[in-house]
């Protein structure tokens, strides 16, 4: 009998069925949704465990939708391993993101968040010169590669990692949904320490359960 390929739908629920195993977020979404809930306010001293987590959940959804000539990409993916190393009040990152389709190929990212020395509020950039990704495709799949070139990973990860506290107040809100909480972030403060990540968050959320 010929082979039955899952669908996108079935492979993103299996992909995302592995890496909740791996890196489960509920825990730290759950706390994160009740302080907001409770008070619009949620404060707290993240691991780099905790941060890895996080950080998954958001490179994810970074990668989820991109436009090319003008045409929204589904991408089937998965980040496939997240590390994280909190020391001397800087954040040392690597990832790779798992491309399925339309497309196959590897991302490896590897960079540095440190603490914006010029910022009035406590926020997190990207170090400079820190970045590095590296592209894996398979040997002479030319489709890959030009496809790989038209999204142009290299501009959208600087853009997008540049200040991570613009990826939690775009994507976290819908994470958040299945909690019951709606709403939107008002402020966003992340400060690294020696061994940790200080983070606040504020907004305006309403608890529909």
């Amino acid at each position: 009998m010929p082979r039955i390929e899952p669908t996108d739908e079935q492979l993103r629920a299996q992909i995302e069925a592995v890496a909740t195993q791996r890196y489960p977020s509920d825990q730290i979404e759950q706390k994160i949704a009740g302080a907001l809930a409770s008070s619009g306010r949620f404060e707290s001293r993240i691991s780099s465990r905790e941060l890895a987590v996080v950080l998954r959940k958001l490179v994810y959804a970074m990668f989820s939708t991109h436009t090319v000539a003008g045409q929204g990409v589904n991408m089937v993916h998965n980040v496939a391993t997240m590390q994280v190393s909190i020391r001397e009040c800087q954040a040392d990152v690597s990832f790779i993101v798992h491309i399925h389709k339309p497309i196959t190929a590897f991302l490896k990212f590897q960079y540095c968040l440190i603490n914006d020395p010029v910022s009035v509020r406590p926020r997190l950039v990207l170090k400079h010169n820190t970045l590095v990704i590296k592209e894996h495709t398979r040997r002479f799949d030319i489709k890959a590669k030009a496809a790989l070139a038209a999204i142009n990973v290299d501009s959208i990860a600087r853009k997008e990692l540049s200040d991570p506290s613009r990826i939690i107040k775009a994507t976290l809100p819908a994470q958040l949904e299945q909690y019951g909480l709606n709403g939107k972030f008002t402020c966003i403060e992340m400060a690294l320490t020696d061994q940790h990540l200080e983070l606040c968050l504020e907004g305006d959320f309403e608890s529909s359960l």
